[in-house]
């Protein structure tokens, strides 16, 4: 499947390996792209790192440091931020 986004164009995607509960999947993804909105500069996979230690450390609920809510996640293709592309 992801030949097909590339093929396409796309130069990245943040991709699961296996089902994540909903509730985990979108406070993950949300927090990614309100890293991207602080500091574009820092690429797709630094804010995904920054946004699963958030998640990890959110004391909201002991079970966000279980890995399976949110390790399956990770950049495909071009992670790194906007000067990289050049």
């Amino acid at each position: 499947m992801t030949k097909a986004f590339f093929y396409a164009g796309a130069r990245s995607l943040l991709v699961s390996h296996r089902s994540v509960p909903s509730r985990a999947t979108v406070k993950l993804i949300t927090g990614a792209f309100d890293e991207l909105k602080k500091d574009a500069t820092i690429g797709r996979a630094e804010a995904l790192r920054r946004a699963m230690l958030a998640y990890v450390g959110d004391p909201s609920n002991p079970r966000n440091g279980y890995p399976a809510l949110w390790g399956p996640f990770e950049i495909v293709g071009e992670g790194a931020g906007p000067s990289a592309a050049r």
